[in-house]
């Protein structure tokens, strides 16, 4: 709890979507905003990315089969119907950036926006159960595999262009979409695309020994080490633990190595005295970047709620820990209901735009805390 007597999931069903249903729909043209200023208004950034659409769609999809906002199901159709109609090109293949009006700013099919796509599309069709959305969803897979597969023929690259550099972050959402796309049809197309992207993760992506999830590789999976150092981030170690432990349920993994993952951030990702989550390590433990964004925090908030390896004490006093910093940090913004993106070393909130896209962090978040305290009674 905090000084307002408020938890996390109060306060995203009270204040969070109420505000993001009302400001963060584009009224104009449809879809979702990109971002807002400090105090709430709608900023000038002209574009929107495609990552964040997904993201949105997702959002609302869930609240409105939570039931959390009587408007979310009318927000969540909206973004289906502009994300149909202007996201995609005729091949087939999802564009990365848009204007706010719809016209496309770059065609090029991206991994990483790609991914959200399917994860708000899978979420929509749960809730609407338009056969149309998951016709979408298997053409988008077809063409993932078709044209992104890397020249190694392990994984993807994240843009056709991109063909010198492999990236581990937008294979971690598409594994997350699989799942969830599993979850939602059973349909086992889904679940042999995440076993192909876990084997990458336990073979390539991660370091097992050490715990140390790699962030760069060169195209034959090799980790790019800048200024001698392997640059990597703590937030997506429990981000990926968390995933590991949910696909757990679905197929079969090494645990060991999601417990690998979160001793590491564990150790060397959290600041010892505020127990915020620094945004940067290298791959020895040294700090790289001394900021803490938002979006690190919800993860370390799942990951703490799914491992078993714990007391439930140690369990409770982590949680209560991170759902404090949320609000001490980032939710105790005017008006209610908005962020703080980033803080600073000096625990200082940088006061930069409001990004839509950390919605998405902060309702995985909360629903994970929701259904682990519903099962455990502490909600009705």
């Amino acid at each position: 709890m905090n000084e307002t007597n408020m938890d996390l999931v109060s306060w995203m069903k009270s204040e969070a979507l109420p505000f993001w249903v009302q400001r963060g729909v584009d009224d104009t043209y449809g879809g979702f905003i990109e971002s807002l200023n400090p105090d709430g208004s709608i900023s000038n950034v002209e574009f929107k990315r495609v990552r964040v659409q997904g993201r949105q769609l997702f959002c609302f999809s869930m609240a409105a089969l939570l039931k959390w906002h009587d408007q979310a199901p009318k927000a969540a159709e909206q973004g289906y119907e502009f994300i149909k109609a202007t996201c995609q090109i005729s091949t087939g293949e999802w564009v990365s950036r848009i204007a706010r009006d719809g016209k496309i700013l770059d065609a090029q099919m991206n991994l990483y926006d790609t991914a959200f796509i399917v994860l708000g599309l899978v979420t929509y069709y749960q809730l609407s159960q338009k056969q149309e959305v998951l016709q979408l969803v298997w053409k988008t897979l077809k063409r993932v595999q078709g044209s992104l597969i890397s020249s190694s023929r392990l994984g993807y690259r994240q843009s056709q262009d991109e063909v010198s550099i492999l990236r581990q972050n937008p294979h971690m959402h598409w594994f997350e979409s699989m799942v969830f796309g599993f979850e939602v049809t059973q349909d086992e197309r889904f679940l042999t695309e995440a076993k192909r992207m876990y084997q990458l993760a336990e073979q390539k992506l991660i370091d097992i020994p050490h715990g140390v999830l790699r962030e760069l590789f060169n195209d034959q999976w090799n980790p790019i080490h800048e200024n001698g150092k392997i640059l990597v981030e703590p937030g997506h170690h429990y981000e990926w633990a968390w995933l590991i432990l949910r696909a757990k349920n679905h197929m079969a993994v090494n645990e060991n190595i999601a417990y690998q993952l979160l001793d590491f951030a564990d150790q060397v990702g959290v600041n010892h005295e505020t127990k915020l989550v620094y945004d940067q390590v290298s791959h020895q433990g040294e700090i790289t970047q001394f900021t803490h964004r938002l979006w690190v925090q919800t993860e370390a908030l799942k990951a703490w709620l799914v491992r078993k390896k714990i007391t439930d004490q140690s369990r409770h006093i982590h949680v209560q820990q991170i759902e404090q910093n949320l609000f001490k940090y980032y939710l105790n913004c005017t008006p209610r209901g908005i962020w703080e993106d980033r803080i600073t070393q000096n625990g200082i909130p940088s006061k930069e735009l409001v990004p839509s896209s950390s919605m998405y962090h902060l309702m995985m978040g909360v629903v994970e805390l929701w259904n682990w305290r519903k099962s455990h009674q502490e909600i009705s």
